[in-house]
């Protein structure tokens, strides 16, 4: 009886050890688990705090992105939109001149500057030259008429209208004067291409005057039913049919738009020194054998049709374009519409028609003694029989 006592002694004893053990484990069980339990709900709470902060992030940077695609967007279709409605009015403008230009086609049109008289004698007999040969050379068909376009001063239009009253009193052909009031047309003209005329340059005191820029602008001042014009300086002598000249015009090429003969001196070559010395490879300012030499404007080709349908050339009458391309040949000029042009063939030599240097035979050799004695028979040369002399800079014209 004494050993079953003990023995349900120590089975007591050994029932109380294990509950013990069992409430022991449970607790370390239970404080493990709150830890795991803290722990993983301040991580969970700190990872979604970071994940929102990173979405509110994410989502803000897209919603930037998202305004500033739809603003380029936007800003893309206005501007695509104002060049589609320009190119539209361009077309418009062409398919109005294809409609009248037959109506017109047997109208020759030329223009002639002649302003200044009192202070500049020697145009007086530049005048009487040019009209002179023209008048003797001309002959139209009894269905053409032939208009004569003077932008002059008081003084200008009193002489010509006593020359042709003198000289022509019996013209072999119909032909019509009309007189422009230099200063009006200067008016009109000045606000077009005040910008462009400070931009090129006006070192040159003949060409400062804003009428040397005339040609730029013609096709938004002379009427719609002059479809071509030919404008001409007053230091010329022609030995053939000025209505020739007319004929050049069926040789354009669709983007040609304008048409000059290439500039007789290396002018270009000495005004593009910077550009052509950080270019080596470029060929602008080189004779025409082997460039482009630039443009002389005392015989200018004038397709107005063109021209007033022509994107292209009108974009370079927006100040901003045009000074993107004055930077880019570091130009600085002084010799009117023809730098204008010069610049442009540079840059869109497509919009130019090259008239032979026969119709523009420049007499000038101001820049062979100005260091270009060695290159200057490449751009002085000219074979073929002459059609209309230029006495530019005071040169004598050949009798």
């Amino acid at each position: 009886m004494g050993k079953t006592s003990a023995h349900r002694q120590n089975q007591k004893t050994g029932s109380s050890v294990s509950s013990l053990l069992s409430s022991k484990v449970l607790q370390v069980l239970l404080i493990l688990c709150a830890i795991s339990f803290v722990y993983l709900f301040y991580s969970f709470a700190t990872t979604k705090e970071d994940f929102f902060t990173k979405s509110k992030a994410m989502y803000e940077a897209e919603k930037q992105d998202s305004i500033k695609q739809n603003a380029n967007l936007k800003s893309d279709k206005n501007r695509q939109g104002e060049e589609t409605m320009q190119q539209k009015q361009y077309q418009a403008a062409k398919m109005q001149s294809d409609k009248h230009s037959q109506e017109f086609h047997k109208d020759f049109h030329a223009l002639f500057i002649f302003t200044k008289v009192q202070s500049n004698p020697k145009l007086k007999d530049k005048f009487t030259i040019v009209f002179g040969s023209l008048f003797e050379h001309a002959a139209f068909e009894d269905d053409e008429t032939f208009h004569i376009h003077f932008v002059c001063d008081q003084e200008g239009r009193e002489f010509a209208e006593e020359y042709l009253k003198n000289h022509v009193a019996h013209p072999k052909f119909s032909f019509k004067v009309h007189f422009h009031n230099s200063a009006s047309v200067a008016k009109e003209v000045f606000p077009q291409v005040q910008a462009i005329q400070t931009m090129l340059g006006q070192k040159h005191p003949y060409y400062e005057d804003t009428i040397f820029f005339i040609s730029l602008v013609l096709h938004k001042i002379l009427p719609d039913t002059v479809h071509r014009l030919v404008q001409l300086d007053l230091d010329l002598k022609f030995t053939v049919n000025i209505k020739d000249l007319w004929k050049e015009f069926s040789y354009f090429k669709q983007d040609n738009v304008i048409g000059l003969a290439h500039e007789n001196q290396p002018v270009y070559r000495h005004l593009l020194w910077k550009y052509r010395q950080e270019n080596s490879e470029t060929t602008v300012g080189n004779p025409a054998a082997s460039g482009n030499p630039g443009f002389n404007s005392g015989v200018i080709l004038l397709h107005l049709d063109r021209i007033r349908s022509s994107y292209l050339y009108n974009s370079y009458l927006d100040i901003n374009k045009l000074q993107e391309v004055v930077q880019k040949y570091s130009f600085k000029g002084h010799l009117g519409d023809q730098d204008f042009y010069s610049l442009l063939s540079f840059e869109s030599p497509e919009l130019f028609f090259t008239l032979e240097c026969v119709w523009n035979r420049q007499l000038c050799q101001w820049w062979k003694n100005k260091g270009y004695q060695d290159i200057f028979d490449q751009y002085f040369h000219c074979s073929g029989a002459i059609k209309i002399w230029h006495g530019n800079c005071d040169t004598p014209i050949p009798v």
